[in-house]
């Protein structure tokens, strides 16, 4: 029998000499009274990062882990507003999750685990600041949309 499912998403940063990312905490199920059938909003959070001019480079690793470290069951990804200056793949691959210390599946930074990698890639000669936007639907179903921002240097 699994332990009881515990809601988190991680975006890992997969660039070498950068602090590990925390952990967010997704929303909790709608207050009780909440008629049914009504949509409960979807989270939209920050994600910023910087990648060397002419390199495609993981921007981050998504995963949706059990407190044992176990997969929940594959992220799915979709491009709200495609990147203005560049491309951005999603690919399925086992990697190490980046967790705060303090936080329940700390233990799961040390593992390899399933997740979703997403890379980032400017097109030729681009230096500047690319944007887009992505809604990442978990196994258990919540979802949470990000707002992303790559400076290109």
């Amino acid at each position: 029998m699994r332990p009881t499912p515990l809601i988190a998403l991680v975006a890992a940063l997969l660039l070498p000499g950068w602090s590990a990312a925390r952990a967010v905490e997704m929303p909790v199920p709608p207050p009780a009274g909440t008629a049914p059938g009504t949509p409960v909003p979807i989270q939209t959070f920050p994600l910023t990062r910087v990648v060397p001019k002419g390199e495609a480079r993981a921007i981050a690793f998504f995963s949706y882990l059990y407190p044992d470290c176990a997969s929940q069951g594959p992220v799915v990804a979709r491009i709200l507003e495609p990147p203005r200056h560049g491309t951005v793949t999603f690919a399925e691959t086992d990697s190490f999750p980046r967790y705060a210390a303090g936080s329940p599946l700390a233990a799961c930074s040390a593992k390899r685990v399933p997740g979703l990698r997403m890379t980032h890639e400017a097109e030729e000669n681009f230096e500047g600041l690319d944007t887009y936007r992505i809604l990442l639907i978990n196994p258990d179903g919540t979802a949470a949309e990000y707002d992303v921002k790559v400076w290109v240097r």
